[in-house]
C-alpha cells in the first residue's frame, strides 16, 4: 500500500499542462508523462506548423482589450441559443478584469535541450519581478497581473498611456513585462502591439527588434512620466552559444531571476508553449554544461546539490503534498456538520392561584378544555373568592 501511494504521489499533478513552471522542475520531481503525451521536441515541431495554418484576428483581440468590450459576436451569439435559453433565468457575476488572465505567454521548464539551441533559440536574462501585462490605451495606461488582476493605472509617455499628449482610439500599447518594485522599472520582455499596430502573428526575432529599435529612435516614449515614477527599460536578448550565455550572466547589472529561452520563429501565444524555456540559473551548469558566477550560484536552495541527492526531498514534498491534500478532499466530501434542531420545550400556562392554596401549573398542550373548565369550577366551590 505504501508503494502505491508513493508512485501515485509521484506521478501526482494538479495542472494539465506539461513542464509548467509553477510547479518543481520535472526532472527533479521524477516527472514520467503519460503515453499519449508528446515529448517537449515533438510538441515544438506541431505547434510551429500549427501556427503556419491558424487564423487567428488579433486586430480584433487588440480592439477588445483596447475597449474592454468581451461580448461575442452576432453568429457566435445565434450559434448559443439553447444554451441561453437553459441560462435564462441565471444571473452570472463576472470579475472585472478576469478577462485578460489568458493574455501573456508563459514558459516551461527547459526538459529536453532543443537539438536547435544555438541556431534556432534566443536568450533573455531575467531580473527579479513580477509578471504582468501593460496596456496603455485612451489616455491611461493599466497594469494586469498574469491571473488577469487589475495592479495599477498611471499615466506613462508609451502610445496611449497619457492624456496629456494627443492620441487616438488606435493608440493601443500592449507589453508583457516584469515589474521590480524596489527599481519602480517595467522591464519588458515582449511586445504585442505597439501604437495600435498589432504584433502578435510576428516571429519572436522581429518582435524584439521592432521594441528595441522603438526604444532607441523613440527613447522619450520609455521615460517615467511627470506625474509618475515607472520608467520602462527593454531587456537585450543573446544567442544561444555557451559563450554568449556566459558573457551575459557576467554582465547582468540586476539580480537574476533566471533565464528565459525564446524560438525564434514562434508567434506570441496565449498560454504556456514549449517554444519558449525557462531554467534557473544554478541549472545551467548541469543541464547546458555553463559556467554561471558564484554570485548567482550563492541563491541555489540549501537542500539542492544535484538531481540524485534533490530527487528523496522533492518526493517526500509530493507525499506530504497529496496526504493534506487528500485529507482536505475528505472534508469537502464530508460536507458541514449537520445542524442541530433546537429543543424548544412547550410553554406552560400558569393558574390562578386560590386564596390561601399554591399555584399549580397546568400544561396547557396535554389538557381538553372540558378538563381545564371543570377544574376550575371545582376550585371555585372549594375555595372562598378574594376580597
Amino acid at each position: 500500500m505504501e508503494e502505491l501511494s508513493e508512485n501515485f504521489a509521484s506521478s501526482f499533478q494538479v495542472t494539465i499542462e506539461p513542464n509548467t513552471t509553477a510547479a518543481p522542475h520535472p526532472r527533479f520531481s521524477q516527472y514520467k508523462g503519460r503515453k499519449d503525451i508528446l515529448d517537449q521536441n515533438e510538441r515544438r515541431q506541431r505547434i510551429l506548423l500549427f501556427q503556419k495554418e491558424q487564423r487567428f484576428d488579433y486586430l480584433k483581440n487588440v480592439r477588445r482589450i483596447e475597449t474592454n468590450d468581451w461580448s461575442e459576436d452576432d453568429d457566435e451569439e445565434e450559434n448559443k441559443n439553447v444554451k441561453e435559453e437553459a441560462m435564462e433565468y441565471t444571473v452570472v457575476l463576472k470579475k472585472p478584469g478576469r478577462f485578460y488572465q489568458n493574455q501573456l505567454m508563459l514558459s516551461e521548464w527547459l526538459v529536453e535541450v532543443p537539438t536547435d539551441l544555438e541556431m534556432e533559440w534566443l536568450l533573455v536574462i531575467c531580473p527579479v519581478g513580477k509578471r504582468c501585462l501593460v496596456i496603455a490605451t485612451k489616455g491611461i495606461t493599466s497594469v494586469y497581473t498574469k491571473n488577469g488582476y487589475l495592479l495599477y493605472k498611471f499615466p506613462t509617455m508609451l502610445p496611449g498611456g497619457n492624456k496629456s499628449c494627443r492620441f487616438s482610439s488606435q493608440d493601443t500599447t500592449i507589453l508583457d513585462c516584469l515589474f521590480n518594485e524596489v527599481e519602480k522599472c517595467y522591464y519588458i520582455l515582449d511586445v504585442m502591439s505597439w501604437s495600435g499596430y498589432p504584433l502578435y502573428d510576428s516571429e519572436t526575432e522581429f518582435r524584439f527588434y521592432w521594441i528595441h529599435s522603438k526604444f532607441v529612435e523613440s527613447h522619450e516614449h520609455f521615460k517615467n512620466h511627470s506625474t509618475s515614477q515607472y520608467k520602462f527599460v527593454t531587456l537585450p536578448n543573446f544567442p544561444c552559444t555557451k559563450e554568449a550565455i556566459t558573457n551575459s550572466l557576467a554582465m547582468a547589472n540586476f539580480p537574476v531571476d533566471g533565464v528565459l529561452f525564446y524560438h525564434k520563429r514562434t508567434h506570441y501565444t496565449f498560454g504556456s508553449t514549449p517554444l519558449v524555456l525557462w531554467l534557473k540559473p544554478y541549472m545551467l551548469p548541469e543541464l547546458l554544461e555553463i559556467p554561471v558566477p558564484e554570485t548567482m550560484l550563492a541563491n541555489k536552495p540549501t537542500l539542492y546539490s544535484t538531481y540524485a541527492e534533490h530527487l528523496a526531498l522533492v518526493k517526500k514534498d509530493q507525499l506530504n503534498f497529496f496526504h493534506e491534500k487528500q485529507e482536505t478532499v475528505n472534508l469537502m466530501d464530508m460536507g458541514p456538520p449537520p445542524k442541530q434542531k433546537r429543543n424548544r420545550g412547550k410553554k406552560k400556562k400558569k393558574k390562578r392561584k386560590p386564596c390561601g392554596g399554591q399555584m399549580d401549573v397546568v400544561d396547557d398542550t396535554t389538557e381538553t378544555g372540558e378538563a381545564r373548565e371543570a377544574e376550575h369550577l371545582d376550585a371555585m366551590e372549594e375555595t372562598v373568592p378574594c376580597t
